[in-house]
């Protein structure tokens, strides 16, 4: 399969435009000169090469959908926020929950600030 470096320029100007909205952060985000990325990969020039590929997946693009227009932009991060969901639920069912009312008593005022402790 040949990539055409048309469709991937499209591609890549597209992922930056909905994730970062202006080029110029894209190519910020890149650690990259900006007219770098215009006149090397929006323009259709050149692919990106291994190192540029890495900083993409690191940015949220999926390389598939960016070299090959399948799939979605984003890579699909379901899986890493199903973990996430369930480390919670496991987090929040070893909290202790109060089980009287008296631990929700507010400190008692005295002329309308809080108590002081005295020693």
């Amino acid at each position: 399969m040949k990539l055409n470096k048309k469709e991937v320029a499209q591609n890549l100007r597209l992922f930056g435009y909905k994730k970062f909205g202006t080029m110029k952060k894209f190519a910020e985000a890149l650690d990259m000169n900006p007219s770098t990325l215009y006149s090397g990969y929006l323009n259709g020039r050149s692919l990106p090469g291994p190192v540029l590929l890495v900083k993409l997946i690191d940015l949220g693009c999926n390389i598939n959908w960016l070299l090959t227009n399948r799939e979605s932009p984003f890579t699909n991060d379901d899986d890493r926020i199903k973990k996430l969901e369930d480390e919670n639920l496991r987090l929040r069912s070893t909290v202790q929950r109060p089980t009287s009312p008296a631990a929700f008593v507010e400190p008692k005022k005295v002329n309308g600030a809080f108590a002081e402790s005295r020693r």
